[in-house]
């Protein structure tokens, strides 16, 4: 039996003490400000655990962040609260029923040993040897399943069976969900980076981290094992299963909202699009299962989850970034690459007096570009390439600008924050369109020719369907091969 998607609903979680809103944060250097500045006061139910008030300069800054509140863009909106120590009896049992069915709890469990030593006397991982020797194996690759390799593994396959099954029984709960689980720890330096997977913020001095996305892939990796054995047993209802098994926790994943989490499940659900085209392309395939990959797979399609959302958040996370920069500086919050891009250009000895006094023009220069990209986030992407590349050279022409004192006007901060949109834009529309257009190959093997409706995210056009030998194919140029299917019209 397969398992069947089910759109989940966005949820924004209880009430967090996480204290993160850029414009908040005024420095003592700053202080001294006229009477009649503009005030701009937020109510402090919005910011459960923020000590104080905080105050605006920048008229623009204001209106921006009149904008998010009026969206629930606000970091404390998105994402989910650290403790259920602030919350009535009623948010915290509905709090403990989200973690009983957060299947993000379970990936931790089973995967977290395979990456954390014993002590750290001992950093040599043993179980990550195991773990390791699984992926150098992978049983599908490309193309071909190769019986040697599994055959090695098998045995440290078999210690993971135990874990498979449970991941499983939770994705067949209709109630499961994806989302973070925070944890505090002492905030010494950047870990994890800009773009890490788990999202980062910072209360009282201390980090809030998650659990990582990238169990998934590990978890994936089990169940690309089970479809090559089932392949080999001649079963393919068994593959099928198991490779819905993979969509649907990726599915659970992308409805996080963050472009990390996202992206870990776009490079599962890639790999996992090479697995369908090796069942596909099984000599024991018959037509009854390409209707139930066709099921699968329009399931899929019709339960998309809009890629604002993941924009959405990583709005959110952008704006924490900023109140880390302002905490502990560049060089406890910037990746390394980060910080050598400083250095090359010349400005990292004097990034931080800079920011001091443009951090505010620097936000509203994000925020207005974040909610340009919000706008064109549900189009196709050639129909998003004008307004990106307007994006880009505003900041191309602010690059090295200064003004009469000397203070670098650029949005230094903005320019590394935007840097990767159009990469992960690109990483998602390849997604998308890996799903399209094995759903018209599909079709169009059984024998269904209406598919103009289904449109390759690059290019805006209907997908172009070739048949060879009883063979149809599917090209997409950004994707790396062609998809192919037996001809089973009726």
């Amino acid at each position: 039996m397969q398992v069947s998607l089910q759109k989940i609903p966005r949820i924004y979680w209880a009430a967090a003490v996480i204290a993160v809103v850029v414009l908040f944060y005024v420095y003592s250097a700053l202080s001294s400000r006229s009477p009649h500045s503009q005030r701009f006061d937020i109510p402090f139910s919005r910011f459960v655990g923020a000590e104080q008030l905080r105050t605006a300069r920048s008229k623009e800054l204001i209106a921006e962040i009149e904008k998010l509140i009026a969206q629930n863009g606000l970091p404390a909106d998105v994402f989910e609260g650290l403790s259920t120590t602030s919350l009535d009896s009623n948010d915290r049992a509905w709090l403990q029923e989200q973690h009983q069915n957060n299947i993000a709890i379970v990936l931790h469990e089973h995967f977290r040993p395979y990456y954390e030593s014993a002590s750290p006397d001992t950093p040599h991982i043993p179980l990550r040897d195991d773990l390791q020797k699984l992926w150098d194996a992978s049983p599908i690759g490309a193309w071909d399943i190769d019986e040697l390799k599994i055959a090695n593994v098998r045995p440290i396959l078999n210690r993971f069976d135990e874990k498979r099954y449970d991941i499983r029984r939770k994705l067949e709960n209709p109630k499961t969900v994806f989302y973070y689980i925070f944890e505090r720890g002492t905030v010494r330096s950047n870990p994890t980076g800009r773009r890490a997977a788990s999202p980062a913020s910072v209360y009282r001095g201390t980090i809030v981290s998650t659990t990582p996305s990238k169990y998934l892939a590990d978890y994936a990796l089990l169940e690309e094992y089970a479809v090559a054995l089932a392949l080999l047993d001649g079963n393919i209802e068994e593959a099928i299963k198991a490779l819905d098994y993979i969509f649907r926790i990726a599915y659970l994943a992308s409805n996080l909202a963050d472009v990390g989490a996202r992206g870990d499940a776009v490079l599962v659900r890639l790999r996992a699009y090479d697995v369908l085209q090796r069942i596909i392309l099984d000599s024991k395939l018959e037509r009854r299962h390409l209707l139930d990959i066709r099921h699968m797979l329009t399931e899929l399609y019709q339960h998309w989850v809009p890629e604002n959302i993941a924009w959405f958040g990583d709005r959110a996370h952008g704006l924490m970034f900023y109140r880390r920069i302002i905490m502990y500086g560049p060089v406890d919050t910037l990746t390394q690459e980060g910080i050598d891009e400083l250095e090359r250009r010349g400005i990292r000895s004097s990034f931080s007096r800079h920011f001091r006094t443009n951090h505010e023009a620097d936000t509203v220069f994000y925020l207005q570009s974040m909610q340009k990209i919000l706008d064109i986030s549900q189009e196709p992407l050639a129909n998003r390439m004008d307004v990106l590349d307007t994006i880009y050279t505003n900041l191309l022409q602010k690059q090295d600008s200064y003004d009469s004192k000397g203070v670098l006007l650029e949005p230094v901060v903005a320019g590394i924050l935007l840097k990767d949109v159009y990469p992960l834009m690109r990483l998602f529309a390849q997604d998308q369109s890996a799903l399209n257009r094995s759903l018209v190959a599909v079709l169009h093997s059984l024998g269904q020719r209406n598919t103009g409706g289904y449109r390759n995210p690059f290019t805006n056009e209907p997908y172009e369907i070739h048949q060879d030998n009883g063979m149809l194919a599917v090209n997409v140029d950004e994707l790396p091969r062609p998809f192919r299917v037996p001809v089973f019209a009726d």
